[in-house]
């Protein structure tokens, strides 16, 4: 996971930015350690879940997730949480990126409030623990606890809330070194037709972003 860089895959093809919201949490365990017992959010960052769609004899979803050292990306800054229970702040943030390519920036994501979510608030935290203690070693899904164990019972993780729906030119576009992609989180009360060509624009320049924005800017080489 980088902030600045995503190495652009050597095998496969087609490959796409997922814009995503990243949750931090802190683990709590069973007194007996063998399972979760709930995760306490803490923090919400812009996260690039970097995907290759196309990638022949891939059994795993993770084969086409984590390639490498800089598959996967995440911002810098975060907005500090302590819930994602319905009407607290994740109600307020919504999501968006962008594709700068050459010297034109093209919307790639259609903003995404975190509200609107299929599955949201504290019953996507239930369903997280209930995967993270139940899923199995099965089809493109891999088993979760065991490695929580293997890894001696980390009391943190990051987790990938999920991705939103492309706009017509992001799906019609897969990435190419050179491109630069945006992930973006902001509060809507501040921004409610969201950040305006400038304040794109700006972002790609490395310059400062406002408190209520977190950026993720990153450059496919």
């Amino acid at each position: 996971v980088t902030n600045a860089v995503i190495d652009f895959p050597t095998r496969g093809g087609n490959v796409q930015v997922e814009p995503e919201m990243g949750l931090y949490c802190d683990i709590v365990y069973t007194k007996e350690g063998d399972a979760v017992e709930r995760l306490v959010p803490r923090r919400i960052a812009a996260f690039n879940d970097c995907s290759i769609r196309q990638l022949d004899g891939s059994e795993k979803l993770s084969e086409k997730k984590n390639w490498g050292h800089g598959s996967k990306g995440i911002s810098l800054r975060s907005f500090r949480v302590n819930s994602i229970s319905k009407g607290s702040l994740v109600d307020r943030l919504s999501l968006v990126s962008y594709i700068k390519r050459g010297e034109k920036i093209h919307q790639y994501s259609v903003d995404a409030p975190a509200r609107n979510y299929l599955l949201f608030h504290d019953d996507l935290m239930d369903w997280i623990v209930k995967s993270i203690n139940t899923q199995i070693n099965t089809g493109k899904w891999e088993e979760i606890f065991s490695q929580l164990v293997k890894s001696d019972y980390p009391t943190s993780m990051w987790i990938a809330l999920g991705a939103g729906e492309y706009t017509p030119w992001g799906a019609a576009n897969y990435l190419k070194p050179g491109d630069e992609s945006l992930v973006m989180i902001y509060k809507e009360d501040a921004y409610p037709q969201g950040p305006d060509k400038d304040l794109v624009a700006s972002l790609f320049e490395e310059l400062d972003a406002p408190a209520d924005i977190i950026p993720l800017h990153q450059t496919f080489v």
